[in-house]
């Protein structure tokens, strides 16, 4: 069976070696600025970052893909379908289809996180308690339950800082069309990323598309997401942040909560009868 990649953000992650803790208290960087088209694109990125850190709530779709880089070294695609609500200072939703037909849910409620991964006959989910915003919320998601969460900056308010806090690297690749729409074409660089921007050009600076190179990790996969259906209004009902279990579902551990001897060799909770949670 081809395997698939664990960039995929908001897949239930059942072992602490999922993803690699991040920690968004980077230091400063110092970044040169060498040319008019280099400051043109950084002043474009941190006009769309604050843009976006200081909406008070949105909802958007995104179309993903990324690589699964492969035993053998080649690289194959998969793909999902993303709606993502936010609603500050402390509600996320983060509902996924999955390209297999899995669904993926990442929900911040103002009081506790939970993920849930399932095809529709069984259904996994795990929850703890997180009092806090969303940015704290964003930063004990990756930093303490080392979970993945691509694009994950996005939904902070703190969204400028952290790309400058990281930022080593921008050029302005040229103004083009995207979705109908003109759009600045800005190309970035991490430590650990190169990226790809494509932010609308007028009042309204939002990305479209972005596109993410690890170029860190063994054959330099790539996440790319298309962005679509905008809304900086959207009326939330109290169901859009509040999780009901389905009949069929089952509450599991997040695994950093799990003692290592409850782990077994798939990585999966097991309880003391050496039964699968």
């Amino acid at each position: 069976m081809l395997k698939q990649s664990l960039i995929l953000a908001t897949s239930l992650a059942l072992t602490a070696a999922v993803a690699q803790a991040q920690a968004p208290a980077a230091p400063l960087q110092t970044l040169t600025l060498a040319s008019e088209s280099q400051r043109f694109a950084h002043d474009r990125l941190l006009e769309m970052a604050r843009f976006l850190g200081s909406s008070q709530r949105f909802s958007v779709a995104l179309r993903i893909s990324y690589d699964a880089v492969q035993d053998d070294g080649q690289k194959i695609e998969f793909g999902a379908v993303r709606d993502v609500a936010v609603e500050r200072p402390n509600r996320v939703r983060v509902a996924e289809t999955s390209s297999d037909g899995s669904n993926n849910l990442m929900l911040f409620d103002g009081e506790r996180i939970t993920v849930s991964s399932g095809d529709g006959k069984s259904v996994v989910y795990a929850q703890t308690l997180q009092p806090g915003d969303i940015d704290a919320t964003v930063v004990h998601y990756v930093r303490d339950l080392k979970l993945r969460l691509p694009l994950a900056p996005v939904l902070m308010s703190r969204l400028a800082d952290e790309l400058q806090r990281r930022l080593t690297g921008i050029d302005y690749v040229e103004r083009s069309s995207l979705h109908g729409k003109p759009v600045h074409h800005i190309a970035g660089r991490t430590a650990a990323v190169d990226f790809q921007v494509w932010i609308a050009d007028g009042k309204k600076p939002l990305p479209e598309r972005i596109v993410i190179t690890y170029k860190t990790e063994a054959g330099q996969p790539q996440f790319r997401a298309d962005f679509s259906k905008w809304n900086l209004s959207p009326k939330f009902d109290k169901a859009t942040f509040r999780f009901k279990p389905a009949a069929n579902s089952s509450q599991i551990m997040f695994a950093v909560q799990v003692p290592p001897e409850l782990i077994d060799t798939r990585g999966a909770a097991v309880n003391t009868k050496g039964e699968l949670k």
